[in-house]
């Protein structure tokens, strides 16, 4: 009860302890499956996913976002394209991961890992971007706190490459969107939730400005700041 989604490791992760490494975990035929009965139950489905073949076997099971997508490559990025998937970077996640780097907190795998993963550092979403994959903004919330989600945005600019426009387009369109929530939120128009902000300075200009929140409105009324 309650459940919209159901995200499934694709991949191995980067703060596992698992000897796997950061490719392909479930079968073609298994990740298949946990797509199918999630949609046939009216539920959306995310897989975390790092390695390339990993990815690749995710999107062609159906899987509706990629959390990551780090290594992906460009038949990947074609077959995102083709099959409506969307795209989360969780560029976030790399900052929080990178200050455990040296802290004794992670095992030398879990090390080798996190190196592996710095390096591509937002490499995959330009890659995406760049070819017409759909994004929305995600966070990766627990490695990075959902709070600090405002920081996201400047990411997936100076990182991913994206314009501020695009990227605020992302951040606000694309998670409804990816939830079949557009009817609801998203955008602005005559019908929906008002749900919005207001903020120090132009995102169009700096995406950091969004960091900078002045006022809040959920559903029409006003959060007290």
């Amino acid at each position: 009860t309650g459940v919209d989604v159901i995200k499934f490791h694709a991949t191995g992760g980067v703060l596992d302890p698992g000897a796997m490494g950061l490719e392909q975990h479930f079968s073609d035929e298994e990740m298949k499956a946990i797509v199918d009965t999630a949609h046939s139950l009216g539920l959306k489905t995310a897989a975390h996913a790092h390695g390339a073949r990993g990815i690749l076997a995710a999107v062609r099971a159906g899987v509706d976002s990629i959390e990551h997508g780090t290594f992906i490559d460009d038949t990947g990025v074609r077959e995102m394209k083709a099959h409506g998937t969307y795209y989360s970077a969780t560029l976030m996640a790399f900052s929080g991961i990178k200050g455990l780097l040296g802290t004794g907190k992670l095992t030398p795998a879990m090390e080798d890992k996190t190196r592996m993963t710095i390096d591509a550092w937002g490499k995959g979403l330009n890659l995406a971007y760049r070819n017409g994959v759909k994004i929305a903004l995600g966070t990766d919330s627990a490695v990075a706190p959902h709070k600090d989600a405002g920081q996201e945005l400047a990411l997936m600019v100076t990182k991913g490459g994206m314009t501020p426009r695009d990227a605020l387009i992302a951040a606000t369109k694309g998670g409804p969107d990816l939830m079949n929530l557009s009817a609801q939120t998203g955008t602005l128009d005559i019908g929906k939730y008002a749900d919005l902000i207001a903020v120090q300075g132009d995102p169009l200009v700096d995406p950091a400005a969004v960091q900078h929140v002045d006022y809040v409105m959920v559903e029409g009324h006003s959060i007290p700041m």
